[in-house]
């Protein structure tokens, strides 16, 4: 065999996520992965430290890994791993935000571990382990940033929670940014929200859940289902609803029956919302083998014809369309 078809055989590797992406996490380490998907740490300890050095070097050398037909056993069987591509920009171009788990909600599918009123209480003054502003700016300084395509993800706790997301903010729309999305329980109407929205630089994600009170209760174990919708209200007044997107996660014996899901899309319709985002409770989808219920295509099925009947947007996460086209989950 010819020495140079070795090498044309050789397997080479690439992740579009370690290429663009930055995930700044709640375990102190600073990660090209979200939550869902637990690759290598760039930076661990991150707390400690005060450069991006560390950062630029981990992350060279795991390109190169990738490109010399390594896979980092922390990114086994990881859907993201494609063959290799040649790519010129490596600045990243998405950043999410998970460093705090400070919440004033109990929701009893919080992937932030088994919450309640006294993790709540335990939360309320508790430091965020590093200030992510920092290494942030060093980021802008050193050109590593796409600030026009650059996508902001708060996937933490709650927003409204975060003692500086003010200044987090302010600092992505000062030194540019495309998109700001945040997720919230909606308990707290925010201007700095209201802001975004209105000038088009913003994204607004409530997992609203319920279409009444009482399963918003036994799902978020806080009593503040008309808080919340009245919130979404005062938006779209201000701002529109052209950006605001309201998740339904199914979740097994609370709100997975066609009354809670009639009673929600009710409600959207009545106050305007465009945008209606379908999900199941994670717990099921990663933590055991789980056959999908017939009645959650039902589900899925009403909401989707429901949509188009009314010109709504219907979205679904990539892995959860996944997860019910199999028809069950696999840890």
């Amino acid at each position: 065999m010819n020495i140079l078809n070795l090498f044309k055989s050789k397997k080479s590797y690439m992740c579009p996520l370690l290429n663009n992406n930055l995930h700044f996490t709640s375990r102190n380490t600073l990660e090209p992965c979200c939550s869902a998907n637990i690759g290598p740490a760039l930076v661990s300890n991150l707390s400690e430290k005060d450069s991006i050095k560390e950062f630029i070097k981990a992350k060279k050398h795991y390109i190169e890994m990738f490109k010399s037909g390594k896979i980092p056993a922390a990114c086994k069987d990881c859907v993201h791993i494609a063959e290799y591509k040649k790519q010129s920009d490596f600045r990243i171009n998405k950043i999410t935000l998970n460093h705090y788990t400070q919440c004033n909600c109990a929701c009893i599918y919080c992937t932030q571990g088994n919450r309640s009123f006294e993790k709540i209480k335990e939360d309320e003054n508790k430091p965020v382990l590093y200030d992510v502003l920092k290494f942030i700016n060093e980021l802008y300084d050193n050109n590593l940033i796409d600030r026009e395509k650059l996508y902001i993800d708060f996937q933490g706790g709650n927003i409204s929670c975060l003692k500086n997301h003010q200044e987090i903010i302010d600092t992505f729309l000062n030194r540019g940014v495309g998109t700001i999305y945040i997720p919230t329980n909606n308990i707290v109407y925010m201007p700095v929200i209201e802001k975004l929205l209105a000038s088009k630089k913003g994204e607004l994600c409530t997992a609203l859940d319920s279409g009444c009170s009482e399963t918003y209760l036994k799902i978020k174990q806080v009593d503040k289902f008309d808080k919340s919708v009245e919130n979404l209200k005062k938006y779209i007044e201000k701002a529109g609803a052209d950006s605001i997107i309201i998740k339904y996660i199914i979740v097994n014996g609370f709100n997975d029956n066609m009354e809670e899901i009639v009673k929600f899309m009710n409600l959207m319709l009545e106050i305007g919302i465009k945008i209606i985002v379908v999900d199941i409770d994670y717990r099921d989808i990663i933590d055991k083998s789980y056959t999908i219920p017939k009645h959650y295509y039902d589900i899925v099925n009403y909401v989707k014809k429901t949509c188009i009947e009314h010109n709504m947007d219907f979205g679904m996460p990539p892995y959860t369309q996944r997860v019910l086209e199999r028809g069950f989950s696999i840890k």
